[in-house]
């Protein structure tokens, strides 16, 4: 009989663990940036006005950082913005996972291995000096192993040596049963049999496992080398003999800096941002108009309007630029030469559209039943409300998807952002995207090295962004993709 009164009240253990574990990751953060503020740049070239680039290697070596009245080496304060970074990246992806474990969870879910899956966390938040969760979470611990046990704490910690010995003792046991019965000719045959399955089963299994390990090394160990040649200094990164593994402490923070701040990627990708958010907003919003409007709205020529459209996706979309252009510019809406700002305006609103999504929609919305629809109008439904309060609570895994997808092709924009600020001068750079400023910025040193621990440190904060995304939101990406396709 389930005590349903232990339950509630590990559920509410639970919700006040995650209100500590949301400071510890606001704390975590909060002194990420005060040390990663810490750091200092070279001192700039008065004849240039920009940093000498040999001076990275150097400069920050000598200085003594003052940090909440502690005197810091260089060396050690990469290593606490480094053990920073591993508690942001343990924390984050832990607090999203028990959130989503507690939601799902119920009654019947309940069992020792939750139980324990309790004391792993509240090891994890002692490490990170998380100590109010991890004392929350032990205490949630006992409640589950009376929940599934009904063991009070004292009779749990009792209870452990005599289940060890229970367990030799049943081990013991049953290797006593297999010598008794090893006369036996037939169960002798059938234990070989036995024996044989389950090693084919391990062997299959153990290659199916191999192979997944080394296909995820073959995709995972490009991504590692790049974020650890983005924390090298340059003499390592541009080694013949690199190092695979660099310490904590040598993780050279300070090239993040300086492609932020002296670069201005800070600037770029600030840029990107705007146009990601404000040209996706515009996309969502004709897409969903649109698909509905194919989908449900009986009107005039509109098999024919949307197979004209369909027949526009065979067009390769670099055929648009010269139309695409010669529209936004000084000779069509002057929106490149005139004013700053629109250059904005002139990255946006012809990507406000998008034909493969409003089909993408458009198949999505008529998979819903059409009495739906018809219901709404007997009881007074406007499209537009219906569309609102039916259609798109429906359809929200593929909005979703297409929201994040555009995201990603905005992000990775680069011919026509290039091609709009690339007329403008010295003065468009400050509009320039990440993509952009990644391809045309020189990271060279003043004898003509190329500085790729920065170049690769640059293409970090294009990547890194992304990845976190997809693997945030991988769920409803493929749940979206998958009830695109699927009828009913």
């Amino acid at each position: 009989m389930f005590n349903k009164t232990l339950f509630d009240k590990s559920n509410k253990l639970e919700k006040i663990t995650f209100i500590f574990d949301v400071l510890a990751i606001i704390a975590y953060v909060t002194l990420f940036i005060m040390l990663f503020n810490t750091l200092q740049l070279p001192p700039i070239d008065p004849l240039t006005g920009e940093i000498v680039m040999s001076d990275i290697e150097t400069y920050p070596l000598n200085l003594v950082y003052r940090f909440m009245s502690f005197d810091l080496t260089y060396y050690q304060l990469n290593l606490l913005i480094s053990i920073t970074v591993i508690f942001m990246l343990v924390a984050i992806p832990m607090l999203a996972i028990n959130i989503k474990k507690l939601r799902t969870r119920t009654v019947y879910d309940v069992n020792s291995y939750v139980a324990g899956s309790k004391f792993v966390n509240a090891i994890i938040n002692l490490i990170s000096f998380n100590f109010v969760g991890s004392i929350l979470r032990v205490i949630n611990m006992f409640v589950l192993v009376e929940f599934v046990k009904g063991y009070k704490p004292k009779e749990f910690f009792k209870s452990i040596i005599p289940a060890i010995k229970t367990k030799i003792k049943k081990m013991k046991e049953k290797n006593v049963e297999i010598d008794e019965d090893i006369d036996d000719q037939a169960v002798i045959t059938l234990k070989k049999h036995i024996k044989h399955q389950n090693t084919a089963s391990a062997f299959r299994l153990m290659s199916t496992y191999l192979f997944l390990v080394i296909m995820a090394l073959i995709i995972v160990v490009p991504f590692y080398w790049m974020v650890i040649t983005a924390l090298k200094n340059y003499t390592s990164a541009s080694s013949t003999n690199p190092e695979f593994f660099i310490g904590l402490s040598r993780m050279n923070w300070i090239n993040f800096k300086v492609v932020l701040e002296e670069m201005n990627f800070g600037l770029y990708l600030k840029n990107t941002i705007i146009v990601a958010i404000f040209s996706t907003l515009g996309t969502v919003i004709t897409t969903i108009l649109s698909a509905y409007a194919f989908a449900r709205i009986e009107f005039k020529g509109r098999e024919l309007l949307f197979s004209i459209l369909i027949m526009t996706m065979m067009i390769p979309g670099e055929l648009y630029i010269v139309t695409n252009f010669i529209t936004v510019s000084r000779h069509g809406l002057g929106w490149i030469g005139t004013e700053n700002n629109q250059y904005f305006l002139a990255m946006i609103i012809p990507f406000v559209t998008s034909i493969s999504y409003i089909f993408f929609l458009r198949q999505n919305f008529k998979q819903i039943p059409e009495s739906l629809y018809k219901a709404a109008r007997v009881d007074g439904c406007s499209d537009f409300k219906y569309l609102v309060r039916v259609m798109v609570p429906i359809a929200s895994p593929t909005i979703f998807t297409i929201t994040i997808l555009n995201v990603f092709s905005s992000w990775n924009a680069y011919i026509w952002p290039r091609i709009i600020t690339g007329i403008g001068g010295e003065e468009a750079k400050a509009y320039w995207l990440i993509s952009n400023a990644l391809r045309d910025t020189t990271f060279m040193l003043e004898t003509g090295q190329v500085m790729h621990n920065l170049q690769i440190a640059a293409s970090t904060l294009v990547t890194v962004p992304l990845l976190i995304i997809f693997f945030a939101f991988r769920k409803y990406i493929m749940n979206g993709i998958g009830r695109s396709g699927t009828k009913g």
